[in-house]
């Protein structure tokens, strides 16, 4: 399949509205049972009205003057042009008036498929195509076919898709929709008040979203009723949306949710914006937040969420926020200002038992990112609960970091905390590999926690307080017996070990510095894994 080049094609700001959005001109025997329904099946599932001749005539009406209307109120063409298009009146009546809709500069697009057929020949009339018009010069006043020429010109030089038998044509249907959903989400804007000054508060919105960023952001926009808080998040909505995925503006939500099964319709109103299927309905929350995770947060989604209180729960109606995908935006409207502090206060709270320390909050801050409000109380909870007379409150504080990891991932953070600061990271990799820890993602989340670094040269870097917590974990498995211990670090503790007979099975791994054996140095380092 090749994209055709476009030497006069335009994509709309804004096109017309109509009963329909799509007008599918094809030839009945050509297609009509294969890729024109596949096609028009695909649209109508994404909840695309479109309009084909079979199905879409009204009962009483002929051809003719349903094509009249059909035409004009569609916003986007898409003629399959076969090798026997040009065969059809029909079709060429079709295809001449979609030109002089597009030439009349009221917004509709025409997006070709030359299906079986060398766009040369559509635009030069050559091949099948000379054929069946020098027929319908016989048929047909010159004036009639000097105007299917042209449209046929026109058209022959329009950006489209040329498909031939080698292609899948699944995968071009798919194209075909996606690039149909992203014209018509540029016309779709929101209707917004004209404020006077309003295009420095956008500017202000969109820095907060950095849409370069590759991380979920959520802006709140709080200010007293009638301020133009839902207008400025429109404006900001209709200069970004293009750049999404899917969208989805959720209005009322505060007198929504007051409402029997309130969140039930805001939940069916997500899914049915961001996956355009309007027949299918969840039945309940529970189904709801299912349906959010397992399908709308694959897509890259930027989602309003209008009048909010100060009850409002995201967690409760959208879902986990770290299930929705990184470049994901999220923006809500609010008259109440504790709506936005309640956020605000528990991030002090952190703030306030991390005691200030940049390592402690960096950490911390690492373990709560994209997890959901539940999992930030239970934390600061958790963070509370330390007696502030505990020594070590650095290490207490940091630990909790640690007991969220897996048990192949608290391996690899004890051994290199132990053993491999300073050491690249291919020395142990390949040990642990062998021993099925899965190293590679477990390295991963060791540096998302912000647990550890990799620098230039791939060496392991540790803070000297996590390294210390390593230790200190290790080291309460026996107090006072560090053969009892799964790693042995100590060069003393270890020859002392092997001196008097006291190794035991359950010591994983020691290294021992400086090894001599009949006052013969034999080596400066020797890791040994049990």
């Amino acid at each position: 399949m090749k994209t055709v080049p476009t030497s006069s094609s335009a994509s709309p700001s804004r096109l017309p509205a109509g009963e329909y959005e799509v007008f599918l001109s094809f030839r009945g025997p050509d297609v009509r049972n294969n890729f024109a329904d596949h096609l028009y099946t695909s649209l109508s599932r994404a909840k695309i009205r479109t309009f084909r001749d079979e199905e879409e005539l009204r009962k009483g009406e002929g051809i003719a003057p349903s094509l009249v209307r059909a035409i004009p109120e569609s916003k986007i063409y898409i003629p399959v042009l076969t090798q026997r298009y040009a065969s059809s009146k029909w079709c060429l009546q079709e295809l001449a008036q979609m030109v002089e809709c597009w030439k009349g500069n009221k917004g509709h697009l025409i997006l070709p498929i030359f299906y079986f057929v060398d766009p040369r020949d559509v635009r030069h009339q050559q091949g099948p195509y000379q054929q069946a018009f020098e027929q319908h010069a016989q048929k047909h006043s010159p004036e009639t076919v000097k105007e299917w020429r042209e449209a046929l010109q026109e058209v022959g030089q329009m950006k489209g898709w040329h498909v031939t038998e080698s292609d899948s044509q699944g995968g071009i249907i798919e194209q075909i929709l996606s690039d149909v959903e992203f014209h018509l989400r540029s016309i779709y804007t929101l209707v917004t008040d004209e404020l006077v000054g309003i295009n420095s508060h956008v500017e202000g919105v969109m820095t907060l979203l950095n849409l370069a960023s590759s991380e979920v952001k959520v802006v709140g926009i709080h200010g007293m009723g009638g301020l133009g808080k839902t207008t400025l998040a429109k404006a900001v909505y209709n200069k970004i949306f293009t750049q999404f995925d899917r969208c989805c503006f959720l209005e009322d939500v505060r007198e929504t949710l007051t409402k029997s099964e309130g969140a039930l319709s805001l939940q069916n109103k997500l899914i049915s914006s961001i996956l355009r299927e309007g027949s299918y309905q969840v039945n309940n929350v529970s189904e709801g937040i299912n349906m959010i995770k397992e399908r709308v947060c694959k897509h890259k989604v930027l989602v309003v969420i209008d009048d909010i209180d100060d009850k409002f729960e995201f967690d409760k109606i959208l879902g986990n926020l770290s299930d929705f995908s990184l470049d994901s935006r999220f923006m809500f409207t609010t008259r109440y200002k504790r709506a936005l502090e309640e956020d605000a206060s528990i991030s002090e709270e952190f703030v306030k038992v991390a005691a200030g320390l940049p390592l402690a909050l960096t950490v911390i801050g690492s373990l709560l990112f994209r997890r959901g409000r539940k999992f930030w109380e239970e934390k600061l909870m958790e963070l509370q609960g330390i007696p502030s007379t505990t020594e070590n409150k650095v290490q207490e504080r940091l630990k909790i970091s640690y007991n969220e990891l897996t048990r192949n991932e608290k391996e690899i953070f004890l051994d290199i905390a132990c053993f491999f600061i300073g050491s690249h990271k291919n020395l142990p990799y390949y040990m642990w590999s062998g021993c099925d820890l899965y190293p590679e993602s477990g390295i991963d989340t060791l540096i998302q926690r912000s647990l550890i670094k990799l620098d230039v040269g791939n060496h392991f870097w540790m803070h000297d307080h996590i390294k210390d917590l390593g230790r200190a974990i290790v080291k309460e498995e026996d107090i006072q017996h560090p053969y009892n211990r799964s790693r042995i670090w100590s060069t003393d503790d270890a020859l002392d070990m092997f001196r008097n007979g006291k190794v035991k099975t359950f010591v994983n791994n020691l290294i021992i510095f400086g090894l001599y054996i009949n006052d013969k140095k034999l080596s400066t380092t020797i890791y040994v894994y049990v």
